[in-house]
């Protein structure tokens, strides 16, 4: 198929429900005392709370097939049923450390328990024993000032087939297994800085192709993958050139700043007046693909090959039939 920009919108998992499902309750450990977040305290413990909440976000199956989000079965879960996360067991039979020794000693400390209460190796009462963390698709946030907070968040970072730790995680590495990913408030505000950010440098890059009718067909057609019509307006270009900068703008941004989108006009003008022929997705000039070797022609890979300076010839050769 012919090339077209993709980008992962992670807008995709803004999904809020009016309210919470009814789920069991931990019970609420009063401290003996309060530290100062980050602190080093009485006998050298160091605060691990911090003044951070994380959303824990569910991610729908996108093979499901009901789209209805208001559908008690979207996203490939029921409403009212819930996941339960424990700390694994690993195979020598104890679990799997989700606090390091510092988190450990603060914690015990803070919460009032003995010494080594909170290790993984304690034989009977365990506290991680039977530990469970409930999730529904309705999403829930966790208090990373609190310990019960802290210590479920920690509790849901060992289970790291299905929950992802980020947000830039789940863009980077989005594996089939994730059921939640877990947005930092920080996390949120970084992100919506960058979208201004992207905002702002497509509108930048849109005034430089506003009034070139070429550019604009050819950066639609990139994102869309859809032909545009040489007898469309002007105007008609630019409003979808708008569209897009508010539903796709990290698409419009690489699109637009493409540096061989000249190239790229050059070939789809040449096409449209039979100089370069197209043969499916690929395309040729004079019988001879617009390519280097090992490479197949696509529109990319055509508009960087006439780009090439050893290429000049075959560039020269095209624009002077175009003229």
């Amino acid at each position: 198929m012919e090339d077209k920009i993709e980008i992962v919108d992670s807008s995709a998992l803004e999904y809020e429900e009016p309210q919470f499902i009814e789920r069991p309750k931990e019970p609420v450990v009063e401290p003996v005392w309060s530290y100062s977040a980050g602190n080093t305290t009485k006998e050298g413990l160091v605060n691990c709370l911090r003044k951070e909440l994380v959303k824990v976000q569910f991610i729908p199956d996108k093979s499901f097939e009901i789209t209805d989000k208001t559908h008690p079965y979207w996203g490939g879960k029921a409403n009212g049923t819930w996941d339960a996360y424990t700390v694994p067991l690993l195979r020598n039979g104890t679990y799997k450390n989700p606090l390091t020794t510092e988190e450990k000693n603060f914690l015990e400390d803070y919460m009032g328990l003995e010494p080594n209460a909170l290790s993984v190796h304690k034989g009977e009462n365990n506290f991680w024993e039977n530990r469970h963390v409930f999730l529904t698709k309705y999403g829930d946030v966790l208090d990373l000032s609190t310990p019960m907070g802290f210590i479920n968040y920690k509790i849901l970072l060992t289970n790291t087939n299905e929950i992802c730790p980020s947000l830039a995680q789940l863009k980077k590495t989005p594996k089939a297994t994730y059921r939640y990913v877990l947005v930092s408030d920080n996390e949120v505000y970084s992100s919506a800085a960058e979208k201004v950010s992207t905002k702002s440098a497509c509108w930048k890059a849109y005034g430089k192709i506003e009034e070139d009718f070429d550019s604009l067909k050819s950066v639609i057609q990139s994102i869309t993958g859809l032909a545009v019509d040489r007898k469309s307006d002007l105007t008609f270009l630019q409003e979808q050139a708008v569209n897009l900068i508010d539903s796709n703008p990290q698409a419009f941004l690489k699109a637009a700043t493409d540096k061989y989108l000249s190239f790229r006009v050059i070939i789809e003008k040449a096409v449209e007046k039979n100089v370069i022929e197209r043969r499916g997705d690929y395309y040729y000039y004079m019988n001879n693909p617009l390519c280097g070797k090992d490479e197949n022609p696509t529109i990319t890979v055509a508009a960087k090959y006439i780009s090439e300076p050893k290429n000049q010839e075959i560039l020269f050769s095209i624009q002077s039939r175009l003229n």
